[in-house]
């Protein structure tokens, strides 16, 4: 999908500062939508570029985005209409709040007596007791059991239960957002 095409008044709006330091603003990284405090201003090839830092004191490099139009650098994104209908009262309030991260809404699939495995009714072999296959004798090399499942689909004996997919979901996002954070400068 091609970008829209930027007309000239949202470009003149890009290459002139819109926010000073210590102005409030709410702003985006990586989707993570966020309130905080420019700290500078520089001249970018693309626009104005702001550094925004948050209440955790992270500071985030940012374009803008006006009516739609984002800045070529979009990873970090102050929204200016959406700053400007809030009252700088209100965005203290919001960057002084301290943030919780909502749960994401998973859709849990099938019941619990449906996850249950049929035996049988999938035609795979019923006999639970051997499941174990052997390794080919590779130059030299005895042959081993092995308990890893194989690309048939059927679990291996080892494998149990899943455990709660929700909470493992919000901890691999935690440790992306942790990891990606890595890379924001701090003060």
């Amino acid at each position: 999908m091609a970008k829209k095409q930027v007309p000239k008044n949202i470009q003149d709006k890009f290459d002139k500062p819109l926010f000073k330091s210590g102005d409030a603003v709410f702003f985006s990284w990586l989707g993570q939508k966020q309130y905080g405090y420019v700290t500078k201003t520089k001249k970018a090839s693309w626009g104005i570029q702001y550094m925004v830092q948050n209440a955790e004191k992270r500071s985030y490099p940012c374009g803008v985005q006006i009516s739609g139009y984002k800045t070529q650098y979009d990873v970090g994104c102050i929204f200016v209409n959406e700053t400007k209908e809030l009252s700088r009262d209100e965005l203290e309030t919001r960057i002084n709040t301290p943030r919780t991260f909502t749960a994401i809404s998973i859709d849990t699939g099938r019941s619990t007596n449906q996850s249950k495995n049929d035996v049988g009714s999938n035609g795979a072999d019923t006999d639970k007791t051997n499941r174990k296959t052997t390794k080919r004798n590779r130059k030299g090399s005895s042959s081993t059991n092995d308990d890893t499942s194989s690309n048939t689909g059927m679990p291996s004996i080892n494998s149990g239960k899943r455990k709660n997919s929700k909470t493992e979901l919000i901890d691999a996002i935690q440790k992306q957002r942790d990891f990606l954070n890595g890379f924001v400068k701090r003060d």
